[in-house]
């Protein structure tokens, strides 16, 4: 087994295997491993997700988009939402000069990353974790469980922790991560009993403000619905959001979103994931970088989650593309690029949820309302 390696990349998601592909397409002799902790392609559960149209442009960057479109992923036609007025506003993705978006199966997604970035040359280890503390002496040392019956310890000069929102490798290292709300998502599926999704309101998705918080619902591939409500953790377990009969009464608050649900029977239990927004104070340093969730977590309302790790993926290509052949400063530019990206970011969420001023007497509202700073966490 190979020891040493030119590039480690913990997380074999969307991030971690656009970094991958991105990098042996300019470095086609590069030695790129892919630690991921999940045992063999697919898992066993991960929510859907819809693609905005801007989304192919950064495919055709990693020439993807054609074995992309091969999946037959649902078209996404647009958004409709309720937010800061009672009015139903459109927003339809056909006016996108990249055409429609698409709801994507998120486990299968994954699946056909991790495959790309196999056939681009890039070496995936399953059930991996690199464990303890990384040591720097001329480059890193990892020690790596999971590979063989015993640890084993690897050698690289440039690690790429697209571990998600947990960070393992940064964490390890001591970065710190800034916590900037308390959202969480209470989610569950329902059937979907029409195929029929190329021209009908089953194609958009749907966004609802209420004085709890947020509701999204989206069409998903495999006849499937989700239904979420986002509000913040201490509110969901103060008001009891996390039981049956306290979700469907908020549900039966809604206008759109309970037509969408009241005649259907849930496949699903609820369920309860962290959505909120954080970022880690340093995004890179001597010998690695984060991408994705390891670097930044973007509201759910911004869609652009898959997008961002795309994007990472290619930006973080350069930056070790630029760093391998001795050019100046690539540390500080990647930093610049991340620390511009959350900025104009946090300015488009606070704008966003500004625009919701009917509900400010309610506790989810009244702290959207200020301009709060972040949490150390």
């Amino acid at each position: 087994m190979r020891l040493r390696w030119d590039v480690v990349i913990i997380g074999a998601g969307a991030a971690g295997c656009a970094t991958a592909i991105a990098l042996l397409q300019q470095l086609p002799n590069l030695s790129v491993l892919l630690l991921e902790r999940r045992n063999g392609m697919s898992q066993p559960f991960r929510i859907g997700e819809t693609l905005p149209p801007q989304t192919m442009l950064l495919l055709q960057q990693l020439k993807l988009s054609e074995s992309f479109l091969a999946r037959g992923d649902l078209p996404a036609l647009g958004t409709r939402s309720i937010w800061g007025n009672t009015r139903i506003n459109e927003y339809p993705f056909w006016y996108s000069c990249y055409g429609h978006g698409w709801h994507i199966d998120r486990t299968s997604f994954d699946d056909w990353i991790v495959q790309q970035a196999e056939d681009a040359g890039a070496t995936v280890f399953f059930g991996a974790t690199a464990a303890g503390t990384p040591e720097y002496r001329h480059g890193w040392h990892l020690t790596v469980e999971g590979v063989t019956a015993s640890p084993v310890t690897l050698e690289t000069s440039l690690v790429v922790d697209a571990s998600g929102r947990g960070g393992r490798f940064c964490r390890r290292l001591g970065m710190h991560t800034d916590k900037f709300d308390k959202l969480t998502s209470i989610f569950r599926f329902y059937p979907a009993e029409t195929n029929d999704t190329e021209c009908s309101d089953e194609s958009f998705t749907l966004v609802e403000s209420g004085e709890t918080g947020w509701w999204y619902s989206a069409r998903l591939p495999q006849g499937q619905w989700i239904a979420a409500l986002m509000t913040d953790s201490d509110l969901a377990r103060n008001q009891g959001m996390l039981s049956e009969i306290e979700w469907l009464n908020a549900l039966a608050r809604t206008r759109l979103t309970r037509t969408r649900f009241e005649k259907k029977v849930p496949l699903t239990p609820l369920q309860a994931m962290p959505a909120h927004s954080q970022r880690l104070q340093q995004f890179c340093g001597p010998g690695w970088y984060a991408v994705g969730d390891a670097a930044s977590v973007f509201d759910p309302l911004s869609s652009l989650g898959i997008f961002k790790a795309l994007r990472h993926g290619l930006l973080v290509s350069y930056a070790i593309r630029d760093e391998l052949q001795n050019r100046p400063d690539t540390i500080q530019k990647y930093q610049y690029l991340l620390e511009s990206e959350f900025k104009q970011y946090r300015q488009m969420h606070r704008q966003y949820y500004q625009l919701e001023k009917r509900f400010m007497q309610a506790p989810f509202w009244q702290r959207r309302q200020e301009d709060s700073s972040a949490e150390a966490v």
